[in-house]
């Protein structure tokens, strides 16, 4: 997933493209992400139905490219250059096979006698293309195969549209498994089907986005490389999973996690690549025109070596959100639990107010209230597993680091209710990470209806929220737009003050406007998404949101007697599952 990529049009319309010559989009499936994708495109005004698949085989993967005519025979020409990103070479063919950095790529079609393929070489230092022509009768999938390997003797297109459909029933069955929200099923569901394609199955490991350098602020230089796994993400799929049943993903997610982060390597930095390794040393890439001509484009993420609290705060409620819906605390998660809120015990006591990079990675670290919100939710959930699962365990350092962190956030609390982002902040930036602290608990009733009503005015385009106020010096140019996944977190922080219609409302607004597949940001004004896509925390935010929504709506209609009888029962279940 982070590899030099051997297709890159979407940065450039002169980069390394698989195309059908002549093509105009008429229509495409609705799903948002899974292994395969259906859509429809005119070629001299004829319909051809496309069927594209992303497939395991073997030791490897195919890409797989079927085509057939709807409204008549079939004549088309496939187009494929490869390569050519970050000063590579150009793909070189030798007949149907592509001599690339990463190996060898080749192309075979299947389906009709009558296809024929060329190289178009292409000028000196240009990309040279191969050329395929598919035929068939209307009605009958033809296409081909790209792979790192020579494609099986006698693999039919009836093999291929098998490969295919296996692919779709064994995506569909985890879906299936899913216990989704009552409000916007399908925005959970969705959630479920990016996380899984943003999974590297050796590792368990979820990528923050699959794509580097699409801009938050078109023609500024608002690009970064989301291409890695981030350690909130990772923590929050590991609770969105456990919460809507999926058993496998999150103890793979858990997994992945307790590999990166044990023992003496409790993370100090935010971010490893997807084999748990340090992420590559960032650096801009010359020769690519960027989205809307965004520069620079990235590879790498500067932000590797930050300190950010927030998301050791997300690991340990991941943990505890783990356990409640039925997993087991094993050793290793035991002692990562307990060595990081001794960690963060010794760091208060020591240093007051630790400055950190905080969640949106400020390039300058300072005294940010959300690394003292990561930080007692990180302690109040370490304090409460050890409660259930380690009664013996010593925890009055915790509880004394936990209330010295609750009683700073808390003195910081304005006239009007909000929290700013700095302890230091004159003027005060209203920042979208308070919400955490109504959303986990730091502070309750009144007080927690108050910071969010705050937060929302300052920072809401309805229905989305931006993640500060607009125009805050953060480094960079451009204005971004507003931050999805905060405007996801709007919905829940309504919730869990328990403004249910509230709440209703605004996620209802945003599923009206807000493609199934999300990205980083969107942009009220001109209706469109920036930024990386499809962004996994969008999609976690959204399902998180939901769920809460749920359990506040049981709340507020059968009181608390009847929410802790459905939580009991959802356990069970979920317990039963696993």
């Amino acid at each position: 997933m982070d590899s030099e990529p051997v297709l890159w049009s979407l940065l450039d319309a002169d980069g390394a493209a698989a195309r059908w010559s002549g093509a105009r989009s008429v229509h495409r499936g609705e799903r948002p992400a899974g292994p395969t994708a259906l859509t429809t495109v005119s070629c001299d005004q004829r319909r051809v139905s496309c069927w594209d698949g992303m497939v395991r085989h073997g030791e490897g993967s195919w890409l797989v490219r079927l085509v057939r005519g709807d409204d008549s025979d079939l004549d088309v020409v496939h187009q494929l250059a490869l390569g050519g990103f970050d000063q590579q070479p150009w793909g070189r063919w030798d007949g149907q096979r592509c001599r690339l950095g990463v190996g060898p790529l080749v192309v075979g079609t299947f389906g009709d006698d009558n296809a024929s393929s060329w190289v178009e070489a292409g000028a000196s230092g240009e990309r040279p293309r191969l050329l395929t022509r598919l035929r068939s009768r209307r009605g009958r999938w033809v296409g081909l195969v790209v792979s790192s390997d020579e494609a099986e003797v006698g693999v039919t297109e009836e093999d291929l549209v098998e490969l295919l459909l296996e692919a779709d029933d064994a995506f569909e069955a985890v879906l299936a498994d899913a216990r989704l929200p009552r409000h916007h099923p399908r925005r959970a569901a969705d959630a479920l089907a990016v996380l899984e394609v943003c999974t590297y199955v050796p590792t368990g490991a979820v990528i923050a986005a699959p794509t580097t350098s699409l801009p938050e602020a078109p023609g500024h230089d608002r690009q970064f490389d989301y291409r890695y796994t981030w350690l909130r993400d990772a923590s929050l799929a590991v609770s969105v999973a456990a919460l809507l049943g999926g058993r496998r993903a999150d103890e793979a997610y858990l997994g992945f996690v307790k590999g990166i982060a044990s023992g003496a390597r409790v993370p100090s930095g935010p971010m490893t690549d997807i084999r748990g390794d340090d992420v590559a040393e960032e650096h801009e890439v010359a020769g690519v025109a960027g989205w809307a001509g965004s520069q620079p484009i990235r590879v790498g993420n500067a932000a590797a070596d930050q300190l950010q609290y927030d998301a050791l705060g997300m690991l340990v409620e991941a943990v505890s959100v783990y356990l409640q819906t039925g997993g087991s605390l094993d050793e290793g998660t035991w002692s990562l639990v307990r060595t990081i809120a001794d960690r963060l015990a010794a760091e208060d006591d020591r240093h007051g107010v630790p400055e950190s990079n905080g969640i949106w990675e400020l390039r300058q670290p300072g005294p940010l209230v959300s690394g003292d919100l990561g930080r007692w939710l990180a302690l109040d959930r370490a304090i409460w597993i050890a409660r259930f699962r380690h009664p013996l365990q010593r925890r009055r350092h915790w509880k004394e680091a936990r209330e010295r962190a609750r009683r700073r956030v808390v003195a910081a609390i304005g006239d009007d209710g909000g929290l700013p982002q700095r302890y230091d902040d004159d003027p005060r930036v209203t920042d979208a990470s308070a919400l955490m602290a109504a959303l986990f608990g730091l502070v309750e009733g009144e007080q927690a209806s108050r910071l969010v009503d705050a937060t929302i005015a300052k920072l809401e385009s309805w229905p989305h929220l931006y993640r500060y106020e607009p125009g805050t010096d953060d480094g960079f140019s451009g204005r971004e737009a507003t931050f999805v996944p905060m405007s996801w977190w709007a919905v829940a922080a309504l919730a869990a003050v328990g403004r249910v219609d509230d709440a209703r409302r605004r996620a209802d607004a945003l599923c009206s406007v807000l493609p199934r597949l999300m990205a980083e940001e969107f942009d009220a004004d001109n209706q469109r998404s920036l930024g990386n896509v499809p962004l996994v925390w969008s999609h976690i935010a959204a399902a998180r949101a939901l769920y809460i929504l749920d359990a506040a709506a049981l709340r507020s209609r059968y009181g608390t007697v009847g929410l802790s009888a459905w939580r009991v029962g959802r356990y069970l279940r979920l317990r039963a599952g696993r």
